[in-house]
């Protein structure tokens, strides 16, 4: 496969053929990435020979889409609101989803497991291919179209933007430059944009279009139909028990291998559920990235486990308050207009030493805050009475270009390229 013309003196690229891809990573990377990429390109970094035999063997289907979401673990997040609507103006385009749980994915669409061969050929073949994470590819082939949708509004320092930790540990050499290949950045209002530009040293196309994912809360009957649905799924009967989502981020602690992070739950939920209104529900929903298994098997009666479950804006849906740290899920809520507590036992540690916060919680009328489990548990029957939270201005800042009409946006955009 063919990459894209390289701006390298070749006596520079000579210097450098002898040196392994580890010391490649460990000694040039951290102070010249941009270096670190054109040797890795020149050598063929990152790119699986299923992916290169496929595309010397196939032309891009210009009719084909493929999707991916949080590492191909869940059917979720803008990839699968971009899909959904894709399939109503364009059934008969071919669709590739590489998913490996158990939702059935409307649309009938070509089903593949992640870095099988399968999925190296459908990926080389398609002309879109659309992720809110990153393929396990560093380059693509020039026809085909690389649409990088994220999954949220950064509140907690990203990358290179980490100032807390040394240079050599911001950001790794795979994502930086899997990053400098995104065909287009999509955002959801212009604060993000110009974090990513700085978190990722990202130079291309953004397009703020608002996010996909949302555009459920601006369609009341399809928003209270999901509600309804989705409470029904969960075996909660009463249609006014109110529901408590805790959907708190990982944390950068102990590393379990495999892009995991250990779980710390940081509260007792037969505790919360004495202290929570009568009926009330409480969901707990750990990150994709956290290993909860062996925190959340005891859970029983009002407390759900639903880190299984695929789509968080579907539990969302069925919420009526959210409880969180320091996860990008808190900008999607606020489209929502529902109340939001903010649990952070650890902020002066997770902000201060381990990651760092784009602003000062305290500082914004974005929701409760509180800072220990007692401050939590007092909190959680006033919040409900909450009917008009005051966070308007995060609202506009965060939320204003959301209207309901994101996918159609992001779709006409594509469908121009």
């Amino acid at each position: 496969m063919k990459t894209d013309s390289l701006d390298l003196n070749p006596f520079v690229l000579d210097y450098f053929s002898t040196i392994s891809q580890d010391d490649l990573k460990k000694d040039v990377f951290p102070k010249y990435p941009e270096v670190f990429n054109l040797i890795a390109q020149s050598r063929g970094f990152g790119i699986p020979w299923q992916y290169k035999k496929a595309a010397e063997s196939n032309k891009v289907d210009q009719r084909m889409f493929f999707f991916e979401s949080n590492l191909g673990k869940q059917y979720t997040g803008n990839p699968r609101y971009i899909y959904e609507r894709m399939i109503e103006r364009y059934p008969n385009y071919t669709y590739v989803w590489c998913y490996a749980g158990n939702e059935k994915i409307p649309g009938d669409p070509i089903i593949v497991d992640r870095a099988s061969a399968e999925y190296y050929n459908f990926l080389a073949r398609s002309r879109f291919i659309i992720n809110n994470t990153t393929f396990p590819l560093w380059y693509h082939r020039p026809e085909t179209f690389y649409f990088q949708t994220w999954h949220g509004t950064p509140f907690k320092r990203l990358h290179w933007d980490i100032s807390s930790r040394p240079l050599e540990k911001r950001s790794t050499p795979e994502f930086y430059v899997k990053s400098t290949k995104w065909d287009a950045l999509l955002s959801p209002n212009h604060y993000s944009t110009e974090i990513f530009q700085s978190a990722f040293r990202y130079e291309g196309e953004i397009v703020e279009y608002g996010y996909p994912s949302n555009d459920i809360f601006y369609d009341k009957r399809r928003y209270s139909n999901v509600r309804e649905k989705i409470r029904a799924k969960l075996g909660i009967q009463n249609n006014n028990a109110p529901i408590y989502l805790y959907a708190p981020t990982w944390r950068d602690g102990k590393h379990l291998g495999n892009s995991m992070f250990e779980f710390n739950l940081m509260l007792d939920p037969f505790k919360f559920i004495e202290h929570a209104p009568e009926d009330a529900i409480l969901l707990i929903r750990s990150h994709h990235m956290s290993s909860s298994d062996d925190k959340l098997t005891s859970l029983a009666g009002r407390v759900i486990d639903v880190s299984g479950w695929d789509d968080a804006i579907e539990l969302m849906c069925a919420a009526d308050v959210l409880i969180t740290d320091y996860s990008s899920i808190v900008f999607d809520w606020y489209c929502s207009l529902k109340p939001v507590i903010y649990y952070v036992p650890d902020y002066d540690q997770y902000v201060g030493s381990v990651r760092g916060a784009y602003f000062e919680l305290s500082e914004q009328r974005a929701g409760e805050i509180c800072y220990t489990e007692e401050e939590l548990l007092q909190t959680l029957p006033k919040v409900l009475k909450d009917n008009s939270p005051e966070y308007k201005d995060f609202y506009k800042t965060f939320c204003g270009m959301h209207d309901g009409n994101s996918s159609d946006r992001v779709i006409d955009y594509l469908l121009s390229r």
